[in-house]
C-alpha cells in the first residue's frame, strides 16, 4: 500500500472517531467509553500520518535531485565540447607581464611554436608583436580598466613569416589574480583582401578621373540623386553642389538637350536601360563658359518587391570625340569642295593657258597642277588643320634658294598658318609670281634677288605681302596686255580670297601688294620669331 493510501485510512479513522463523540455522548455511558476509544485511535494513527509525510518529502526530493543531477550532467558536457573547442582555438593563457602558462592546440598551428617551447616564454617577445596605435601599454591599461581589450595584432609566426590577428584579452579574476586569457583569430587573408580592395578602388578612382568618368545612381521614388566626386570635375563645381534631383540636373543640362534627357530617364523606368548625349555649359579656364559634351549610361537595379529599383550609371566626357566626328563629317565637306574647286582650277588652266607649241603648253599646266598638289600636301599633313605660309614659299622658291647663306631669295615675316580654305588658292598665286620672275623677272637674271616680306594687322583684319623684285632685266613699264598669270592673280585675290592686289612696274623689277582678310586667310598668328 503506497504512502497516500496509508495517510488516507488513517485520516478516515480519525474522522470516524471525532464524529463518533457526540453520538456516544448521548448515550447514559459516554464518559467511561467515548473518550478511551479517541484517545487510542489518535495513538495507533500519529505514527502512520508522520511517516507518509516524511516518506513523500524524500520522493520529492529525489526527483528534484534527478532533475538537477540531468542538468549539471547538461552542462558539464557543454563545458567540455567548449574546453575542446577552446583547446583547437588559439587560445593562450598568460601572467599579467606576459609569461605563458597554457598553450592550445590552435595556437601551435597559428603560430608554429609547441607548447613545450611558448609555456614560460613572454607572449609579445616569442611572437615579436607589433601593436597598435598606443602600443603595449595602452592595451594594458584597456584591460585593466574595463576588464578586456580588443584589437588587431601583428605577431611572427615561427619562421619569421607575418601574420595579423584579431585578438581578444580578457582578465581573469579571483585566485589567480592577473592571469589574462587570450584568444586569437588568423585575419591575415581578410587583411590582404581589405588591401587589394583598397587598391583596387584607388586604381578605378584614378582610372575616373584619367577617363574623365563619374558615377551616379538615381532614386525615381524618392527622385534622389547621389554623385561620385568625379562629377565635380566634369561640371565645374563642387560634387557636395549638385543637385539632387531630377530636375535640378536638368538645369545643368543645355536648354536644348534637356527634353531628350528626361525622355530617356523615363524611359529607362521600363526599359531597364538609360543612354543619352548631351551638352553642358561650364566655367573654362579663361574666366568663362565652354560647351562640354557628356555621354550618360545606366541601368535599372532590381528593387524590392513592389517597388522600382535605382538606376545607377555613369557620365564620361567625350567632347574630344564628338569634336573629332565634326572635324571628320567637315573634312568630308572640305575635301568634296576642294576637290571640286581643285577640278574647275585645272579646267581654267587648261582652257586659259596659251603657248606655242605643245612642250611649253604642258610645262605650264604641269606647274600650275604641281602647285596645287604641294599646298594640297600640305593640308594632308596637318589633317586639314592648315598650312604653313613660310613652307609654302619655299616649296614655290625651291630653285631658287640655293645653299643657306644664299641671298637671293628673301623671305622676312612672322610664322603664319593659312587655312585651308585660302591654301590652295594662295598657292597658286604664289607660283605664277615665281613662275613669271622665273621667266622675265630678277629670277631670270644671275644677280637678280626676291623679297618677300609679309605682317599680320589684328588689330585691322589684315595680311600684308609684299613681293618685291630686283636686279633683273629692267622694266620700261607694264605690259601691254594681261597674261594669264596676271589674270588669275587677280581673279583669286579678289574673288575667292575676297582681297585687293596691286602691281607696280618699276624700272628695278615688279612689286607686287598684296592685302588679305586675316581672320578668313590665316587660322593662327604667332610673334617672336621671323621665317
Amino acid at each position: 500500500m503506497s504512502a497516500l493510501m496509508i495517510a488516507f485510512a488513517a485520516m478516515a479513522g480519525l474522522l470516524a472517531l471525532f464524529f463518533a463523540v457526540p453520538i456516544a455522548g448521548t448515550l447514559e455511558t459516554s464518559e467511561m467509553i467515548g473518550l478511551p476509544i479517541l484517545w487510542g485511535g489518535l495513538a495507533l494513527a500519529a505514527p502512520t500520518l508522520l511517516g507518509a509525510g516524511v516518506l513523500h518529502r524524500a520522493r520529492l526530493r529525489e526527483k528534484t535531485l534527478q532533475r538537477e543531477k540531468a542538468a549539471l550532467e547538461e552542462r558539464l558536457q557543454t563545458v567540455a565540447d567548449l574546453s575542446h573547442a577552446f583547446e583547437l582555438s588559439a587560445v593562450m593563457l598568460r601572467d599579467a607581464d606576459g609569461t605563458i602558462r597554457h598553450w592550445s592546440a590552435g595556437c601551435e598551428r597559428l603560430f608554429g611554436f609547441t607548447a613545450a617551447e611558448a609555456i614560460g616564454q613572454r607572449a609579445h617577445e616569442l611572437l615579436g608583436t607589433r601593436f597598435p596605435d598606443g602600443g603595449r601599454r595602452a592595451a594594458q591599461d584597456s584591460l585593466l580598466g574595463s576588464g578586456e581589450w580588443q584589437g588587431e595584432l601583428r605577431h611572427r609566426r615561427r619562421g619569421g613569416l607575418p601574420v595579423v590577428v584579431a585578438a581578444h584579452w580578457i582578465l581573469r579574476h579571483g585566485t589567480n589574480a592577473g592571469a589574462v586569457v587570450e584568444v586569437h583569430a588568423d585575419a591575415t587573408e581578410l587583411k590582404a583582401t581589405e588591401a587589394a580592395l583598397r587598391a583596387g578602388e584607388a586604381r578605378l578612382r584614378l582610372a575616373q578621373e584619367v577617363a574623365g568618368i563619374g558615377t551616379w545612381e538615381w532614386d525615381p521614388e524618392a527622385d534622389r540623386f547621389l554623385w561620385s566626386p568625379e562629377h565635380s570635375t566634369l561640371f565645374g563645381g563642387a560634387a557636395a553642389a549638385m543637385p539632387v534631383t531630377l530636375e535640378g540636373f536638368l538645369g545643368l543640362v543645355h536648354p536644348d538637350d534637356r527634353a531628350a534627357v528626361r525622355a530617356g530617364a523615363w524611359r529607362a523606368l521600363e526599359s531597364g536601360e538609360y543612354e543619352a548625349e548631351f551638352r553642358i555649359i561650364r566655367p573654362g579656364r579663361d574666366g568663362g563658359d565652354e560647351m562640354r559634351w557628356l555621354l550618360g549610361r545606366g541601368r535599372r537595379m532590381p528593387g524590392p518587391a513592389g517597388r522600382v529599383g535605382p538606376i545607377l550609371g555613369v557620365h564620361m566626357d567625350f567632347t574630344a570625340r564628338k569634336e573629332a566626328e565634326e572635324r571628320q563629317s567637315l573634312l568630308m565637306r572640305e575635301v568634296d569642295h576642294r576637290a571640286k574647286n581643285a577640278l574647275a582650277v585645272v579646267q581654267a588652266v587648261l582652257r586659259l593657258t596659251k603657248a606655242d607649241n605643245a612642250q611649253e603648253f604642258g610645262r605650264a599646266i604641269e606647274g600650275r597642277v604641281a602647285a596645287l598638289a604641294r599646298a594640297q600636301t600640305l593640308l594632308t599633313e596637318s589633317r586639314w588643320m592648315g598650312a604653313d605660309l613660310n613652307a609654302m614659299l619655299r616649296g614655290e622658291l625651291d630653285p631658287f634658294l640655293g645653299n643657306a647663306g644664299s641671298t637671293r631669295v628673301i623671305l622676312d615675316g612672322p610664322p603664319l598658318t593659312v587655312s585651308p580654305m585660302a591654301a590652295q588658292p594662295l598657292s597658286i598665286t604664289l607660283h605664277e609670281l615665281a613662275t613669271n620672275a622665273a621667266k622675265y623677272g630678277s629670277l631670270s637674271a644671275p644677280g637678280g634677288t626676291l623679297e618677300l616680306r609679309w605682317s599680320a594687322d589684328p588689330a585691322h583684319d589684315r595680311l600684308r605681302l609684299r613681293w618685291a623684285e630686283s636686279g633683273g632685266p629692267p622694266l620700261a613699264g607694264p605690259p601691254r596686255g594681261r597674261g594669264f598669270g596676271s589674270r588669275v592673280i587677280r581673279t583669286t585675290i579678289h574673288d575667292q580670297l575676297g582681297g585687293e592686289v596691286s602691281f607696280e612696274w618699276q624700272p628695278t623689277g615688279l612689286v607686287c601688294l598684296m592685302e588679305l582678310p586675316l581672320g578668313r586667310v590665316v587660322t593662327r598668328a604667332e610673334s617672336g620669331r621671323r621665317a
